[in-house]
């Protein structure tokens, strides 16, 4: 047996249940897994309301963990019992123990915690899928990135000055902007105070950015294609704050327009293990920092679902089991 933190239905915090649940012995390519630090992601609260397809209630949510290897399947060679392990993406995370496909998984290096693993992977190959995958980011480059002082938007602005890459973040209070700046933005524009468009267009000088990154949607993805220059790239990932209004008619000539997803990329395991390669190289060497800016009890995850909705957070969000 297992606690966990199940969704009964969609909806609100209030219909999370901290309760007992089964654990299966793993299959043949399965293991089974310990959790030592569980992340939390705006997908999670998706999840829970139901806004994306897909889920079968009741569930048990959260998709990114770490945590030591207890059993492994027959069919298991790359994993052994006391590995330590974290993995992205994968449902089912708000729990003390889990099994779970070895796909998934990456093993935690020497010099990494499994709370920055935790709190990290989901996000570090969700920017290495961006400014990879999305839209190919060369050094010198200039970028817009919303949300810069969120989970990922840190981890942007760190692979961004590690890669020499100019990036312009938004953010929402002054403490955001210090925040932002210090883990490597190049220029943070406070979009409560100015309007990011003119902003943009004045640092790089009308020329517009190569890329905007979007996950916040509603009217946002719509004023971000203003921030481009020719031959841009807009990518959405993410509607934090409801669905995006934009429509192909709304973009300009010579303007591309990308939905970034590592669900796509999770689905390929060389892609995966590159990704993840690369941002555990970024954090092991100092390069990428990860910002646990909140921790809070598995059992008190309807808490973090709350101050996360009400954008009371800042970095990344860690559950314990």
């Amino acid at each position: 047996m297992s606690m966990a933190i199940v969704a009964s239905k969609p909806g609100s915090v209030d219909i999370l249940e901290w309760k007992k649940i089964e654990v299966s012995e793993p299959k043949d390519n399965e293991v089974k897994i310990s959790h030592t630090a569980i992340g939390v992601n705006f997908i999670d609260t998706y999840h829970r309301t139901g806004r994306y397809p897909g889920i079968n209630y009741p569930t048990v949510l959260g998709v990114e963990g770490a945590g030591i290897i207890t059993k492994v399947g027959e069919s298991i060679s790359n994993f052994s019992v006391g590995d330590r392990v974290c993995y992205p993406l994968s449902v089912g995370s708000y729990c003390e123990e889990r099994v779970i496909n070895e796909d998934i998984l990456v093993k935690i290096p020497d010099n990494i915690s499994d709370e920055h693993a935790a709190a990290g992977i989901t996000k570090g190959i969700t920017v290495h899928h961006l400014f990879n995958i999305s839209r190919k980011i060369e050094k010198n480059d200039w970028v817009l990135f919303h949300a810069a002082a969120g989970g990922v938007g840190l981890i942007a602005c760190q692979w961004a000055k590690a890669k020499g890459i100019n990036l312009i973040g938004t953010v929402s209070n002054a403490e955001k902007e210090e925040l932002a700046l210090k883990y490597g933005a190049k220029q943070i524009i406070n979009y409560k105070e100015k309007d990011f468009v003119n902003e943009v267009l004045e640092i790089t000088n009308n020329k517009g950015v190569a890329a905007a990154f979007d996950g916040i949607g509603g009217d946002s993805p719509k004023r971000s294609i203003r921030c481009l220059s020719t031959f841009g790239t807009l990518c959405t990932f993410g509607a934090s704050s409801g669905p995006s209004n934009l429509s192909i008619e709304d973009l300009p000539p010579s303007i591309q327009y990308t939905k970034g997803s590592i669900a796509t990329l999770i689905q390929n395991k060389n892609m995966l293990n590159i990704a993840a390669s690369e941002f555990m190289n970024l954090l092991g060497n100092g390069d990428i920092k990860i910002e646990i800016g909140q921790r809070y009890d598995l059992k008190d995850a309807g808490k973090a679902h709350s101050d996360l909705e009400n954008r009371k957070t800042t970095g990344s969000i860690i559950l314990k089991p």
